[in-house]
């Protein structure tokens, strides 16, 4: 039997990331894309280089969450943070949900409305419920999971940068330089594409709301910690290098050599080995000062950092193997 996969809010750069992804996938079956935008409206329409294929046939429908959630076995959220509070209660016991919003990765409500400036309106779905969907670090506890949170793009790469040096840290500062499709497709300062195109800009230092996720899973004190998101002059990917000093060489975690899709190399990280793939690389290097190390990381923001993740979660859930449909035969290149 197919998994019955249903996506809400689908007409994003990373519902269309899930879009490929899944029309492709050997277990699924694509039962509702909705968009509150379109109704009964072919996707090649709507993104015309689709036209011809599977996926250009599918339609954008505004089906009720109810109609979804009762002809779906998991529905992937792509909405807005906040949207999503008011959309959950609608799926809640009815079917899996994987969430690739930002509203329920936070246990704290008090961080929440720190960095997303509201009040969170469901803190009683903030215990624990949701599971943290991370695969690297989180395996086991997703396996048995109805309810996945999944992970922020810069938030999942720079965690699994710093895990290997957890409870050792006395000290980390990254930069991390992300494409302009991070920041979605609306049109959003810094991420246009004329001022972009041949800059270099850092955004919210030590404010960004990837921020208290990577604080949570690191159990790290937020004043040893310094983050500054960047926009490059790119479409694809995040490539990021962390300075870290720590009391401990990096011990690299069971989960690590576990993962179909985590490269720990001993050579130089590049963006374009990543691009268009499901793969992060990572590399550890001994600083000049006793106790100092830096490491790199880079990977597709689209894929691995949200809806390459969000199908390895749910492979997890259904019990297929974590990289079903994923393992990509031609990633673009350069």
């Amino acid at each position: 039997m197919k998994i019955k996969a249903s996506i809400v809010g689908a007409a994003g750069y990373t519902g269309t990331e899930l879009i490929r992804i899944l029309t492709a996938h050997p277990h699924v079956e694509i039962s509702r894309l909705t968009s509150r935008r379109h109704e009964n409206t072919p996707l090649e329409e709507v993104f015309p280089r689709l036209a011809g294929s599977e996926a250009g046939a599918l339609a954008l429908t505004n089906t009720d969450h109810a109609t979804v959630a009762r002809e779906s076995d998991v529905v992937f959220l792509c909405l807005p943070h906040e949207t999503t509070q008011d959309a959950v209660p609608d799926f809640l016991g009815k079917t899996k949900i994987i969430d690739l919003s930002a509203d329920f990765r936070l246990r704290d409500p008090e961080d929440y409305a720190r960095y997303y400036s509201s009040a969170h309106k469901r803190p009683e779905l903030l215990d624990g419920r949701f599971v943290y969907g991370l695969p690297e670090l989180f395996r086991e506890k997703i396996k048995g999971a109805d309810l996945i949170a999944n992970p922020g793009c810069y938030a999942q790469l720079i965690q699994l940068m710093l895990y290997p040096f957890k409870d050792h840290i006395e000290r980390a500062s990254v930069m991390a330089v992300s494409g302009m499709s991070g920041a979605g497709r609306a049109p959003v300062d810094p991420a246009l594409f004329p001022p972009a195109s041949q800059s270099l800009q850092s955004y919210k230092i030590n404010k960004h709301r990837h921020r208290p996720e990577i604080l949570q899973t690191l159990e790290l004190n937020e004043e040893r910690f310094d983050f500054v998101p960047t926009v490059g002059p790119f479409m694809r990917g995040i490539f990021a290098t962390a300075f870290v000093e720590a009391d401990t060489p990096p011990a690299i975690p069971a989960g690590y050599g576990a993962s179909p899709f985590l490269r720990v190399k001993e050579s130089d990280v590049q963006l374009a080995n990543v691009v268009s793939t499901n793969f992060a690389d990572l590399s550890f290097h001994a600083g000049k000062a006793d106790g100092t190390y830096i490491v790199q990381g880079a990977f597709d923001n689209l894929l691995k950092g949200a809806a390459g993740t969000a199908v390895q979660n749910m492979n997890l859930m259904f019990g297929a193997e974590e990289s079903e449909g994923l393992r990509f035969t031609t990633p673009l290149y350069p």
